[in-house]
Parts: structure tokens; C-alpha cells; sequence
């Protein structure tokens, strides 16, 4: 498995035998355009402002119908949006001395939220969005908005946002020892709640342990593909690996009254065990997974992975195609598919799946790399090139993606750009290269002077395209 457009020619309309007159004529009649159009528009305006009896019975209307066709699609489109909300922290006054005011800590753990759930591809979840810009349209003459409209049809419907409530208090009055109360406000976990005790004077790494406790209540499966992601990053063996914190989070979430919710942490506890190369457990776990959850689309794409590992292609690509089919499908359904097919030389299926996930989750770093490998393997370098540059944008630390870039670049030969990707490779990860590979990016790394920065190297600022900040990966309808 990797790590994780056809462009309409415009037509030449110059090339259609016109005599030279009317080539003319028509540049003039360009050069023109422009002046024309402007006074034609502002007498248009002005004589509908002028003639108000002849003309607004008509066009009203007309105006109002739109507008309320578009407040009632953002209205339907918030209703359907589960918002994850961290109202304001109940914060000692202590807190508030150093700056640690209630909004502020909320706007803090709500960050520290977004950054686990950024951290969190590594195994498919389900996601809420969070709050960020969320319009406020007020109606005129009307005691009501675009929030309260929302806010009271999610109530009738009884879809009500998740809020993650906080308070906090002071444990000695002489240490700085505190204690946070966390509990969970609607949503599938409704009334969870669990408390954070902490001492010391490094007020973020209490916050960041807010959060962790947070996101273990509200999203436990995000949670869970977070920690799996740092065991990765640690380069452990298969024998070394502790897995045990994240089995332990999905069993909790299973423990629990059935819900969508346990079937991700279904899903999520085969993942794990075929990334831990049991695939055949992984599949008889997913098939009776199926047995209740029919139609989830991410079970299908457990299942299609657990075959694919047991080289049973067409298998494979019977349980993504069936996933890709169910109303549930994500663009990692779509991706995944994309990325059997690839492996099974179908280049053309392939990258119409890529292509198909891309409309789906446009800032998708994995189906960004996969896509550039598919379009790198048939010879469209360029193009690959254009998806390579978009995913390391996003995940500047994504090695595999700057090693695929310098294939790219190898192949249309241009071995010096190669070497400098296939050193920014080498600098993140040495196993993403082959030897011929590892090679030249020494002796471009050795060109440039050894500690000269490479300046093709995207700048440490640029951060990921927030999942919301963060819809994050699986946005729930």
C-alpha cells in the first residue's frame, strides 16, 4: 500500500480563414467591450432605480427568492453540521492573573482539539467540525439569525452540537496544583465526563492534557488514530509496538450502546491489526463486523485492505468497489480503490479514483501522494509533479512524497532537481529511497556545501490545510 486533469482544449478560433478586415473589426470591437458594457451597465441601474413602479413589482421578488434560497441552504447545511463547541473554561482567579483567561483557554484547548485531529490519517475515524466562522446572518425586523435558526432546528430534530465543558479549580492554595472537570455535552457520548489532575507551572501541557482527556470523551476513534500515528513516528518494530492505549480506547467505544460510533471502532480495531500484518484476523473481524453494519463503507474498506494484504486482488477490489458504492463513502474509500487498482497495473480505473476522491477531500495529503505516484508510473510527470508539490505543501515532513516528486524529476531528466528531492527525502526518511536514490541525494547534499539550506525546501511555517480546521477526516452528515 503507498504512504500514506484532464485539461478542455479551447478552441483556436483564430485559426478559421477570416479576412483581414474582420480580424480587425473584431480587435476593435474587443478594445471597445470593456468601455461599452460600463456605462451600458450603470444606465441599466439607473434606469430601474428611476422607474421603480414599472420595474420593482417584477424584480423583487425575484431578489427575495434568492435570498431565501440561499439562507435556507445555509440553514439546511448548519443543521446537518455537527458543530464541536469549548464554551468558555470556569478558571480560578490564579489563572486569570497569568493571562489564562476563561475564552482564552477555551480557544486554547479547542487549538490543541484541531491539532490531534490534524495528526489523526492514520487509521479511517469519523469527525465533527468545529465552530470556526460560523456565519451569523441576521434576518431584518425579526428577532432571529442565521445561529438561532440553526440552534432551533437542531433541537426539534434533536441533533444538538457537542460542547466540551471545562471547569477548573485550584487544589492548594500555596502550589500550583489544579484539577480539571471535563464533561460532554450532546452528541453520541452525551454525559461523559472525567477529570484532569495536573501540577507544575507548564500551563499548555495541562491544556494539552485537557484536550487529550476532551477528544478521549467526545472523539475516542480520532484519539485513537492520533496515538497510533506517534507509535508510528517512533520507527518501533511490529514485536515493539504498544498498541495497548489505543485497543483500550476502542474497546471502550464498543462497550458502549451500539452506534455509529462503534462501527468506526470496529473498522479501527482491524485496521490496526492489519497494519500489524494479521490480516486474516482482520478479516474475519471485519466480516462479522458486516454481519450488523450491512452498508458501512469503511468496514468494506477494512475488509478490501485485509484481502489486498492476503494478495487476493480481485477479492480486494470487489469489497472497496462494494464500499465505493454505499451512501456512506468517503474520498478514503475512493482513495483506497485507487491505490489497489495502481498495485494491480489498472492505471487508468486508478487514476479516475483519485481523481473522483480529490473532488471529494481536495486537501487529502495521502490520495494527493498516490495520485502523483499513479500519474508518475503512466508518464505524466508534470502533472504528478503539480500533486506532489500540493502534498508536501501540506505535510512538508511527507518524505515519501519528495522522493516520488524526484522520481518525477529523474525520469524527465533533470537529475539535478532529482538529487535535491531525493535529498530532502534522505533528510526525513533514508527508507523511502532506493541506493542509486540515496546516492544522489548524498552527492547533491555534498554540493550544496553540506549545511547550505536547500532552497526548494518548503519553509518550517507552512502548516496543513486544517481536516475542519478541521472537518476533520470523515465529516459526518
Amino acid at each position: 500500500m503507498s504512504s500514506v486533469q484532464s485539461q478542455r482544449r479551447p478552441v483556436n478560433w483564430q485559426s478559421r480563414p477570416f479576412c483581414a478586415d474582420a480580424r480587425s473589426k473584431r480587435r476593435m470591437a474587443k478594445r471597445d467591450f470593456p468601455a461599452g458594457f460600463v456605462p451600458f451597465g450603470l444606465q441599466t441601474a439607473g434606469f430601474i432605480v428611476r422607474g421603480p413602479k414599472q420595474l420593482w413589482p417584477y424584480v423583487l421578488p425575484w431578489v427575495f427568492a434568492v435570498l431565501t434560497i440561499g439562507f435556507f441552504c445555509l440553514v439546511v447545511r448548519g443543521v446537518l453540521t455537527r458543530q464541536l463547541l469549548v464554551p468558555p473554561v470556569e478558571t480560578p482567579q490564579s489563572l486569570v492573573e497569568r493571562g489564562y483567561t476563561s475564552n482564552f483557554l477555551a480557544e486554547r484547548i479547542m487549538s490543541s482539539m484541531r491539532a490531534i485531529g490534524q495528526d489523526a490519517e492514520s487509521i479511517p475515524h469519523d469527525t465533527l467540525t468545529d465552530n470556526d466562522a460560523q456565519p451569523d446572518i441576521q434576518i431584518p425586523g425579526q428577532e432571529m439569525s442565521y445561529a438561532t435558526t440553526v440552534r432551533f432546528i437542531k433541537g426539534v430534530i434533536k441533533r444538538t452540537d457537542v460542547a466540551v465543558h471545562v471547569g477548573i479549580t485550584k487544589v492548594n492554595d500555596s502550589a500550583d496544583s489544579y484539577v480539571a472537570h471535563v464533561q460532554i455535552e450532546g452528541g453520541p457520548f452525551n454525559s461523559r465526563e472525567s477529570t484532569v489532575s495536573f501540577e507544575g507551572r507548564d500551563l499548555e501541557k495541562f491544556v494539552h492534557d485537557i484536550a487529550v482527556k476532551a477528544m478521549r470523551l467526545a472523539e475516542p476513534n480520532i484519539l485513537a488514530s492520533h496515538l497510533y500515528s506517534q507509535v508510528q513516528k517512533t520507527k518501533c518494530s511490529l514485536a515493539h509496538c504498544d498498541y495497548g492505549e489505543i485497543v483500550a480506547i476502542y474497546d471502550e467505544v464498543l462497550a458502549l450502546p451500539a452506534s455509529e460510533q462503534g462501527e468506526w471502532a470496529l473498522a479501527g480495531k482491524a485496521w490496526l491489526l492489519a497494519n500489524q500484518g494479521l490480516s486474516k484476523e482482520a478479516e474475519q473481524q471485519t466480516r462479522e463486523a458486516l454481519t450488523v453494519y450491512q452498508h458501512s463503507a469503511v468496514l468494506h474498506a477494512s475488509l478490501g485492505i485485509a484481502l489486498e494484504q492476503q494478495h487476493r486482488i480481485d477479492d480486494a477490489l470487489d469489497a472497496l468497489r462494494a464500499g465505493a458504492r454505499e451512501k456512506s463513502k468517503t474520498a478514503e474509500n475512493l482513495r483506497l480503490l485507487g491505490d489497489v487498482l495502481l498495485h494491480a497495473n489498472r492505471y487508468s480505473e486508478a487514476l479516475d479514483a483519485f481523481k473522483q476522491a480529490d473532488k471529494m477531500k481536495p486537501d487529502s495529503v495521502d490520495n494527493l501522494h498516490d495520485w502523483g505516484e499513479a500519474l508518475v508510473t503512466v508518464g505524466r510527470y508534470d502533472e504528478a509533479i503539480e500533486k506532489l508539490s500540493r502534498a508536501v505543501a501540506l505535510r512538508p515532513d511527507l518524505a515519501p512524497s519528495y522522493a516520488e516528486w524526484g522520481r518525477a524529476l529523474d525520469r524527465k531528466g533533470d537529475r539535478s532537481g532529482a538529487s535535491r528531492k531525493f535529498a530532502q527525502a534522505l533528510q526525513l526518511d533514508a527508507g523511502t529511497l532506493s541506493v542509486r536514490e540515496s546516492h544522489l541525494a548524498r552527492l547533491a547534499r555534498a554540493a550544496q556545501g553540506g549545511n547550505r539550506p536547500d532552497a526548494s525546501k518548503p519553509d518550517d511555517g507552512v502548516r496543513p490545510v486544517s481536516n475542519p480546521p478541521a472537518p476533520l477526516a470523515l465529516q459526518t452528515a
